[in-house]
């Protein structure tokens, strides 16, 4: 049985390959981040935050969508990445933060948050949905993507993490979107609205 994996793992892959799921040239990578800004809404977004961005290919889109970004992960050969594929730019702000604990403090227009929660313990996923609940801006939205099919190296089984932790964020904010495919979900949420 392999071990969830942990910052270090992440760290290592990083280290051993720029690009370990394939992001910048994979169809099916392209199709989830296609899926994902849909997902965030079509209007420009001010301020978006994204959470464990990896070698920013994501954020790259993301770029497309905010007025500004803050774009942050656990590892700092990804963060290394991400500003070498980014270059510098003025409305661009790369953090190294470990998750929960490093939630920046302001608030933000747009969150997102993808293929991390699986890899937080219960403990940390609830932290975690707190503190984004918490910095969404009023009318902000958060858009949750999760792959839900077992794999080795996931915390807790993904799909209950998905589940779980859109439900969490469901208690201060209103569903308004989501979808099921093969192989991963997708919610999209807005603050300052209650069930």
């Amino acid at each position: 049985m392999a071990r969830p994996i942990n910052l270090d793992g992440f760290e290592n892959l990083f280290q051993c390959d720029p690009d370990p799921w394939d992001y910048e040239t994979s169809a099916f990578e392209a199709h989830k981040r296609s899926v994902l800004l849909r997902h965030a809404g079509l209007s420009p977004r001010g301020r978006v935050l994204e959470l464990a961005c990896a070698n920013g290919v994501t954020t790259q889109a993301l770029m497309n969508v905010g007025l500004r970004v803050t774009a942050l992960d656990g590892s700092l050969t990804a963060i290394s990445q991400a500003q070498a594929r980014l270059g510098k730019i003025s409305r661009l702000r790369l953090l190294h933060a470990n998750l929960p604990e490093g939630m920046p403090k302001e608030r933000f227009d747009l969150i997102v948050v993808s293929e991390i929660v699986y890899y937080l313990g219960s403990i940390a996923a609830r932290q975690l949905a707190k503190s984004v609940a918490n910095r969404v801006a009023p009318g902000g939205r958060v858009v949750v993507l999760h792959h839900h099919l077992n794999f080795p190296d996931a915390s807790v089984n993904p799909e209950h993490a998905h589940r779980d932790f859109v439900r969490l964020l469901r208690k201060r904010m209103t569903l308004v979107r989501s979808a099921r495919t093969g192989r991963f979900c997708v919610a999209a949420l807005v603050a300052g609205h209650r069930h």
